[in-house]
């Protein structure tokens, strides 16, 4: 049971069965400040927090890459004040609890964060299948993927409005985006567009799957004419204007892999932005 605890230990790295090891970036091994200057303060912010720690050889494994349940668990960690489910006591993310996720059992090590904060309006995160809510804890998250599990509620009380959200999505060449005049009629462009999978009634995993992003336009409105459109398009440019996750030379680059490096920067200027924006106490006491 030790050799299977300890092994769990070094994969994980967040599983909290060591105390979190607080030694600032510079004290890790494998971070080297020529390679890892830009993220060297966020490791260290993050494990001083207590949000991941390092493994106990010493090393943080900045390359390693991150799945859902990891990042789920860091998101737990370092918003600790959001908590959409609350036992016996009602909320209004009441509605959306998942009691029982069918790939997350009770002895999962992350089980109490997914069951905490993971909640059905997890859209493209979560999927249903006939034996019930998946949310694929072990698959690997890319940069699309990353965009599905922050929590970008956060950043925005007020809905960006779908011109916008266009406007700023234009500029990412690798974004695939579909403007045609708004209709009703079942056959329109965007309605054919619909049938593409995005509605996920397979139950596969769809938290890293990029679809095209339908827009209409009615005279000088913009409108979203789906759900998976607003709610990922809205992220993404949400993302991009705070400067949490923006595209370079033009591109989003929505299939690269997540990084621990990458993950702990993109949460620490998550944190920052909240902090600057006066929101941050209402998610996190750290």
């Amino acid at each position: 049971m030790k050799v299977i605890t300890v092994f769990l230990a070094l994969i994980l790295g967040l599983s909290g069965i060591y105390p979190v090891v607080t030694y600032a970036a510079s004290k890790f091994h494998d971070v080297d400040p020529k390679k890892y200057g830009w993220t060297m303060n966020s490791i260290s912010f993050m494990v001083d927090k207590g949000v991941v720690s390092g493994y106990p050889d010493g090393r943080f494994q900045p390359e390693r890459l991150v799945d859902k349940a990891e990042m789920t668990v860091m998101i737990y960690r370092l918003f600790d004040q959001y908590r959409p489910y609350k036992p016996n006591q009602k909320t209004d993310y009441s509605n959306y609890h998942i009691e029982l996720f069918s790939d997350v059992p009770k002895n999962h090590w992350a089980y109490k964060e997914i069951n905490s904060i993971v909640t059905r309006d997890w859209w493209n995160a979560v999927s249903y299948t006939p034996a019930g809510y998946k949310f694929y804890p072990d698959a690997k998250l890319n940069r699309i993927g990353t965009a599905n599990v922050l929590p970008v509620f956060m950043l925005d009380r007020q809905d960006m409005p779908a011109k916008e959200v266009l406007q700023i999505l234009s500029g990412m060449r690798d974004i695939p985006i579909i403007l045609s005049p708004y209709s009703l009629d079942p056959n329109s462009p965007e309605d054919l567009f619909q049938e593409d999978g995005r509605y996920n009634e397979d139950g596969r995993d769809q938290t890293n799957i990029l679809y095209p992003l339908l827009f209409g336009q009615d005279g000088d409105e913009i409108l979203f004419t789906d759900d998976y459109s607003g709610i990922l398009g809205t992220n993404l440019a949400l993302l991009q204007k705070t400067g949490i996750m923006t595209a370079w030379n033009g591109k989003f680059e929505g299939g690269e892999m997540l990084t621990r490096a990458e993950a702990v920067t993109i949460l620490h200027r998550f944190y920052n932005h909240l902090k600057q924006t006066g929101t941050l106490r209402q998610y996190s006491s750290k």
